[in-house]
């Protein structure tokens, strides 16, 4: 069934007309907490925070920095209720490559030096626009983020909401210097995360080109030794997140799920493949 509101779908699973049930917005995770029937899979799966680099001030590494640094992202699982975990790495837990040593630390002390740094005079008023879905969960992570770098760093953010299908088409357009994105697994590679930031990407939306990211990233491919090939990728992840900060990586993020008490067997993968092999439904 194809259901497109959420509290409609919501509804018919308390009802008995749904024995399954995913894609569960934050606001009914949070009335759903400590229900027996909320199930919780892994998932490869990492919520970030991107940057047009070809807009000022976002085209300043020290002005990016600076955001990296003001974001607490340890209250993230708190004010989302999907059982969110702070993220380091772009490349989620599970994965090779995947590294708690990886990414800039929230400290805002740093995140106001490098704001300094940067250069940048005024910041009072620079007006920093954000896109994001017009969702609950977006908006929820949007206010959050919002307030972080009021509090830290004294920026003003706009929140601009949109349609699905019009937040796509600006994020193509790279029209706001600030976007929400996530990325999932389609194969359990750090090849699939980290290709996504390559210069001739399609789903690169920051319009920033490395060429000697590009250039590990390509030849990290081709390596067989896999302690080589892992070390490769921590390398490009310095580059992407620290020395660049051309994303935030924000939040890991599990499948939550509600699944009937009579439904046995079901699994959702960490690359989120319903699997119905095992399935049984009692009574």
């Amino acid at each position: 069934m194809i259901i497109t509101d959420d509290s409609t779908a919501l509804s018919l699973y308390e009802s008995g007309k749904l024995d399954f049930l995913t894609d569960l917005s934050t606001l009914d995770l949070k009335k759903l907490a400590g229900n027996h029937e909320l199930k919780k899979y892994p998932y490869l799966k990492t919520g970030y925070l991107g940057f047009a680099v070809n807009k000022f001030p976002l085209s300043n590494p020290a002005f990016r920095r600076a955001i990296a640094m003001a974001i607490d992202k340890s209250k993230l699982g708190e004010i989302m209720h999907g059982g969110q975990q702070a993220a380091t790495s772009f490349v989620p837990p599970g994965m090779m490559s995947y590294s708690k040593s990886l990414g800039l630390p929230f400290n805002p002390a740093l995140a106001r030096a490098e704001l300094r740094k940067s250069g940048i005079e005024g910041t009072s008023s620079i007006q920093l626009e954000m896109i994001l879905p017009n969702w609950a969960k977006p908006m929820i992570l949007a206010q959050y983020i919002q307030n972080e770098l009021k509090k830290n760093l004294g920026l003003e953010v706009s929140l601009q909401p949109y349609d699905h299908k019009t937040f796509r088409a600006q994020v193509d357009m790279h029209q706001y210097p600030l976007f929400e994105g996530s990325w999932s697994a389609d194969y359990p590679d750090p090849d699939n995360f980290l290709s996504l930031f390559l210069g001739s990407s399609g789903n690169n939306r920051t319009t920033w080109k490395n060429e000697k990211y590009d250039d590990l990233v390509l030849n990290g491919r081709s390596v067989q030794n896999k302690k080589i090939r892992e070390k490769i990728y921590y390398d490009v992840q310095k580059i992407l997140l620290e020395e660049n900060a051309v994303i935030v990586p924000l939040y890991y993020e599990p499948n939550m799920a509600l699944v009937r008490s009579k439904v046995q067997g079901l699994e959702l993968n960490p690359l989120n493949y319903l699997l119905l092999k095992k399935v049984s439904i009692g009574k």
